[in-house]
């Protein structure tokens, strides 16, 4: 990593607070009504979860943070389960899009996994929020576990993909692409674990400080 960027990532900036899912918001249609609180009810949940555990989070108490009745919940969600699940999904659909966005942004394997760390680093822990990153499906259908299941598995052989573009195009040296994902990932994975939005680094440093990590692993010099 240079200078500069090791600098911006140590250096101590004010932390904003992550955006409050918002409920009530002019839109122009009723179906981006409907879609917006969806949402805001799938973020709240998200990173009561992430911090709690689903086990220990009531629906009342998500309502509750929204200022809404539990009853208004079900309008979006048929129960827990099936919010749980739909957590889950914008979680992995966030990544299918940082993901994409690298992958349009640069030209080789190396350059396009850095690209992925620092957009969707940020994203996990701005309007997401870190805790909102779950990491069991136990609380699934076994129909859900599946198509989760699934759908991670796809993602993780977009990456082993791009780290294998990286050793055929030189930006990355010769390694096996299912431990070089698990480990760039696995750090990731673990920022639920000790990412306060309070702290003194933002989602942007901890991003460029896992690219120098990144860096000092793989990248070829």
């Amino acid at each position: 990593m240079s200078t500069t960027a090791a600098g911006r990532a140590a250096s101590k900036t004010p932390r904003r607070a992550a955006p409050k899912p918002k409920w009530n918001n002019a839109v122009d249609s009723r179906d981006e009504q409907y879609q917006l609180k969806k949402k805001a009810v799938i973020l709240e949940a998200a990173r009561a979860f992430g911090r709690r555990g689903a086990a220990n989070v009531s629906l009342d108490e998500i309502a509750a943070a929204l200022n809404v009745t539990k009853p208004a919940l079900y309008y979006y969600f048929k129960n827990k389960q099936d919010l749980i699940y739909e957590c889950h999904e914008l979680t992995m659909q966030v990544g299918d899009e940082a993901l994409q966005k690298a992958i349009e942004s640069e030209r080789t394997g190396y350059a396009r996994i850095a690209a992925f760390i620092r957009i969707y680093v940020p994203a996990l822990t701005g309007e997401l929020g870190a805790p909102a990153l779950l990491r069991s499906d136990s609380a699934l259908t076994p129909s859900q576990v599946k198509r989760t299941r699934e759908r991670r598995r796809q993602f993780d052989l977009r990456l082993r993909g791009l780290v294998e573009d990286g050793i055929r195009d030189g930006t990355i040296l010769p390694c096996d692409s299912k431990f070089a994902v698990n480990w760039f990932m696995g750090a990731v994975a673990s920022i639920p674990d000790w990412f306060d939005n309070q702290g003194e680094r933002t989602g942007e440093q901890i991003a460029e400080i896992f690219v120098s990590f990144l860096a000092r692993g793989i990248q070829r010099a």
